[in-house]
């Protein structure tokens, strides 16, 4: 480690630790300083998706993180979900170090989600979709209004399973079922 006192490399010693920051001691002169250990970085290729376009970002995180499917991470300022990761032996995992990560997928938070919905009437089926905020709560009964119909929702299939009582959050859902209604 170079020494400011001795004006070259030289041995030293721990004196203390505090999170990634070091006070060492030159073990020739005795000189006293602060060292900041600075983290490893990794160069990571990000997809983020946006509806139907995507944008790939190069970014460095410390390599010693580890990330996983469903983490948030921040890509120059936008919130991104992590959805896939793939290694750089080419596996596709549910977590990794980012030092052994090529590519991570990602949706963006920063935008509107989008639920699908499908509605039956009259022995026609139709669908269409709605762009709300991440943290709306559909229910089961509701009537929903949309600027092209209106409509009672029936079933509402999220990533885990099919509800035919009780609510979701929009992120959550997958589809709507429901039956349209006439307008008056």
């Amino acid at each position: 480690m170079y020494c400011e006192a001795c004006g070259r490399e030289t041995e030293h010693e721990v004196v203390k630790q505090r999170g990634s920051e070091f006070l060492v001691k030159c073990r020739e002169c005795g000189h006293v300083h602060l060292v900041t250990d600075k983290p490893r970085l990794k160069e990571v290729s990000v997809v983020i998706s946006r509806y139907e376009t995507s944008e790939r970002k190069v970014v460095n995180f410390p390599a010693e993180e580890e990330v996983g499917i469903g983490d948030e991470i921040v890509v120059e300022e936008e919130p991104v979900r992590i959805t896939a990761i793939d290694t750089e032996s080419g596996r596709r995992v549910k977590k990794a170090k980012l030092e052994d990560i090529k590519t991570l997928w990602g949706v963006s938070l920063a935008i509107p989600v989008r639920v699908k919905y499908s509605l039956h009437f009259r022995g026609i089926t139709t669908s269409g979709e709605i762009h709300t905020s991440r943290e709306r709560v559909f229910s089961v009964g509701e009537v929903v209004v949309t600027p092209r119909e209106t409509f009672v929702i029936e079933k509402i299939k999220t990533k885990d399973r099919m509800l035919k009582h009780g609510s979701a959050y929009a992120e959550e859902i997958v589809r709507i079922y429901g039956r349209k209604k006439l307008r008056r």
